[in-house]
């Protein structure tokens, strides 16, 4: 007779583990040999998957949620091989482009309509013809069981931070109906911010997305509206600290921020590479290759010399969890500033609640080396997240791209710490002659020492509400401070 769960026939584990829920599934990831029967148990995924995945769209919303909470501040990781065998099976990853950017390009982004530059003509807010529904609207019917796909607008309203074309109803189906899709959205954004390969295009036609290709170079360009949702400059407000963050004061992560933050930044990188016909990797994040990075301490960088030659740590780095010491890579975008008026303070406005037009307008876009160091560390404050201290750096911005950039040159200062939601939240400020002029407010995607880096907003230290601001994210390349990018281009 078996004396623990381990010594049970394969056939009886399989049984058991059947009636896990995902959330729980992923947990057991901690015990090895069970992570590794879980691993090699195709059948037992299969079961799983269309068990809790394949009916109603509650189900989908809250097991791929256990299973995303599952990346804690914990070493617990997120079961990204479940999570990848998941969408690979269903040959249909349009789950990962249903975020209320992607339904609005679909409703506004017709042949006869295309928007060529930033006066093109505002988005209407009552627009329901066929273009209308997302690329994830035939995954929302199926399960449903709605005729029309009106109801997927709902609920879209003022409160949002990111809002598209809606229509108000006090109806108690559609209103539940709202909920589930504004649940779905959002998960949506998060899932395509962890599995990175940013999608700059969208089908034309909803039968198109049904096996569709994150790499594809044809269909409606996203980057004109993700453009529109960064620099729109309504969304930077105390409540959401001018950073990534729901309009709340809650410090809850608005995923569809980083989502539009991920996309335009991969479109600049990839145009400057196009432009110049080589960029070195390491001036381009971990961001095309499917859930590469987004695990806790999934950041493991190679020593560039001898560890028996490296100077001793100082003992406040030894206590540092955040692995803040080192040399990481910078990217920063804006507009030009004029352009950045115009587009959010010209005549020609939306109303409140709707977003502004789509914008064609390429950036500028910047490299810089920073060298970060810890300074201090600290008990978490009252609204931060308890479970690991505030880390305080400071260090010193250098231009890598173009080589020759005063505006580049500065010293850093700032700080990493948890929100209540347990995820890594960062500040910078760039220091000028010992004056503040910019700040910076980011999210590390993937958890503490995710490799992934971290992606959000740069902006005016004062918070100035004329801007400007723009999209920025870093990744760490080197824990040695004495690393120089020369040696490795």
């Amino acid at each position: 007779m078996a004396r623990n769960l381990l010594q049970l026939p394969h056939e009886v584990l399989h049984g058991i583990l059947v009636n896990v829920a995902p959330g729980d599934l992923a947990a057991l990831r901690c015990c090895h040999m069970l992570d590794d029967f879980i691993e090699n148990d195709g059948l037992l995924c299969k079961e799983i998957y269309t068990r809790h995945f394949l009916f109603e769209i509650g189900g989908i919303v809250d097991c791929v949620q256990d299973l995303i909470k599952s990346a804690s501040v914990t070493r617990l990781s997120l079961n990204v091989s479940f999570l990848d065998r998941l969408l690979k099976a269903q040959k249909n990853i349009e789950i990962l482009c249903n975020s209320s950017l992607f339904k609005w390009a679909s409703a506004t982004s017709q042949p006869s309509n295309s928007p060529s530059s930033h006066r093109s003509s505002c988005v209407h807010s009552r627009s329901r013809s066929n273009s209308g529904r997302s690329v994830g609207n035939t995954l929302l019917r199926e399960h449903s069981g709605a005729a029309s796909l009106d109801h997927v607008f709902v609920g879209y309203g003022q409160d949002d931070s990111n809002v598209v074309p809606a229509q108000r109803t006090n109806s108690p189906i559609n209103a539940e109906t709202s909920v589930v899709a504004r649940k779905f959205r959002r998960l949506s954004a998060k899932l395509h911010c962890l599995y990175g390969v940013p999608v700059q295009h969208l089908p034309r036609s909803s039968a198109a997305s049904h096996h569709h290709d994150l790499r594809a170079s044809k269909g409606i360009q996203m980057h004109p509206f993700a453009r529109s949702r960064v620099y729109d400059l309504r969304q930077h407000t105390e409540n959401t600290f001018w950073g990534p963050f729901t309009n709340d004061g809650s410090q809850s992560v608005d995923w569809e921020k980083v989502e539009a933050l991920m996309i335009i930044l991969s479109h600049n990188i990839r145009a400057f590479a196009d432009k110049y016909s080589i960029l070195h990797s390491v001036f381009v994040p971990s961001w095309d290759e499917p859930f590469v990075g987004v695990t806790p301490y999934s950041l493991k960088l190679v020593p560039q010399e001898p560890e028996i030659e490296r100077p001793p740590r100082l003992p406040l780095s030894l206590q540092d969890p955040y692995n803040v010491t080192g040399v990481w890579m910078r990217v920063v975008c804006f507009l030009d500033y004029r352009e950045l008026f115009t587009f959010n303070f010209s005549e020609d406005q939306p109303l409140p609640g709707q977003p502004r037009q789509p914008i064609e307008i390429e950036e500028a876009i910047r490299f810089m080396m920073i060298k970060l160091e810890v300074s201090k560390i600290e008990q978490p404050a009252k609204g931060d997240g308890q479970g690991l201290p505030v880390v305080h750096f400071k260090g010193t911005s250098t231009s890598a791209l173009p080589p020759v950039d005063p505006n580049a040159n500065s010293k850093i200062r700032g700080m990493v710490r948890l929100t209540p939601e347990n995820e890594v939240r960062w500040t910078t400020f760039s220091v000028f002659h010992g004056e503040e002029r910019w700040r910076s407010e980011g999210i590390q995607v993937g958890g503490v020492q995710a490799a992934r880096g971290i992606i959000g907003y740069w902006f005016d230290k004062d918070f100035d509400e004329y801007g400007p601001a723009g999209p920025t994210a870093f990744w760490k390349v080197s824990d040695d401070l004495h690393w120089d990018i020369m040696q490795s281009i």
